[in-house]
């Protein structure tokens, strides 16, 4: 598609995901459901439409050398580097500089890469979709059709149908709604016309600097110095400069909840957040025991394990992740997956660096 470009998020350190998700290699980098790793995956499923010259990653300097070795096609002034989080409102105000330095007139995909979308022909048709949305000026969220009244996510109210020509239907956005209690998660999945936030947008590069400077000028100020010195001799202490001076917020909050000209597509995807343990059981095992491995149940049900090379007998248990490491063993019941960060506080706390 003309001017469409696409710009992977690799930030994130994947907590929820210990033992396996390390600070060295966080859960994009690891193969979780089979056939490739959740970075080139998202690439993968983007390649379609957006040809490799036209593909950008923004991450932490230490993801250089995995990002190198799992997307060796992507050009090195493509690596967009984040010097240390600020959240994401930042990160991607980053990379928006150097996309314009690049293309002024540029459309962009922001992906996350820790997703899993099953329906790729369909992904392909909503990011068509939001693709024309962007062109006319709007600022577009994918909104995933809710499964269940979920409320590890954020929800989008969609309006009115709006006036673009596209596979999918483009929808006005009413409001954003934080993390709902359960009734309300209930009430809005009842009553339809809401989705759920995954955090993947489409805009024009110039639709979206105009919002950080109505929205968030600090970030603008320095978005603006570091478009004014990409590919110059003095782009790293510019960057080294203006950081610190970028708010420290999230794109959802400091710009989509305020901004004009927000729609959505609805994206029934196939979606999943890889987010825990849990949802990654959900994804591969379907209710039923999984193990990475072979494995011997004796009235045991919904268990996931993790233990490659072993043979693991599970007797009398029901709903547990496990998962062996080398140097570490996790044991939780599935309700209280979102629990295991705790574990990685625990440990850094303690200084304990080598397990994280």
């Amino acid at each position: 598609m003309p001017r469409l470009y696409a710009l992977v998020l690799s930030g994130g350190a994947g907590t929820r995901l210990w033992p396996l998700s390390r600070r060295a290699t966080p859960k994009q980098f690891l193969d979780l459901v089979g056939g490739s790793t959740l970075l080139r995956d998202t690439v993968e499923r983007v390649s379609e439409l957006v040809p490799t010259e036209r593909i950008f990653a923004v991450a932490p300097p230490e993801h250089r050398a995995l990002i190198h070795e799992q997307l060796p096609e992507l050009r090195a002034d493509h690596f967009v580097v984040e010097p240390y989080p600020r959240g994401n409102a930042a990160a991607i105000g980053l990379a928006m500089a150097a996309l314009y330095a690049f293309d002024p007139e540029a459309v962009v995909a922001v992906l996350p890469s820790d997703h899993v979308v099953e329906k790729r022909a369909r992904f392909r048709e909503v990011l068509i979709a939001a693709t024309a949305g962007a062109e006319r000026g709007h600022l577009v969220t994918l909104g995933i059709t809710p499964t269940r009244a979920d409320t590890g996510f954020g929800y989008i109210e969609a309006g009115e149908r709006l006036d673009v020509a596209a596979p999918v239907e483009v929808l006005a956005v009413r409001r954003f709604i934080e993390k709902p209690k359960r009734e309300a998660a209930e009430r809005m999945v009842a009553a339809g016309g809401h989705f759920w936030n995954a955090g993947m947008f489409v805009w024009r590069v110039d639709r979206i600097l105009a919002a950080y400077r109505e929205h968030l000028p600090a970030t603008a100020r320095a978005i603006d110095a570091l478009a004014e010195a990409t590919g110059g001799p003095r782009y790293e202490a510019v960057l080294a400069e203006v950081w610190e001076e970028t708010d420290r917020t999230t794109i959802d909050y400091g710009i989509l909840e305020k901004a004009r000209d927000v729609a959505v597509v609805p994206a029934d995807i196939g979606w999943h957040d890889v987010g825990s343990w849990a949802r990654l059981a959900e994804i591969v095992a379907q209710g039923r025991n999984w193990a990475s491995g072979g494995h011997v149940a004796v009235d045991a049900e919904d268990n996931y394990v993790w233990a490659p090379g072993k043979l693991v007998a599970l007797v009398g248990v029901e709903g547990l992740v496990v998962v062996d490491t080398p140097d570490a063993l996790l044991v939780v019941p599935k309700e209280r997956a979102e629990d295991v960060k705790a574990v990685v506080d625990r440990l850094r706390r303690e200084e304990r660096d080598e397990l994280l």
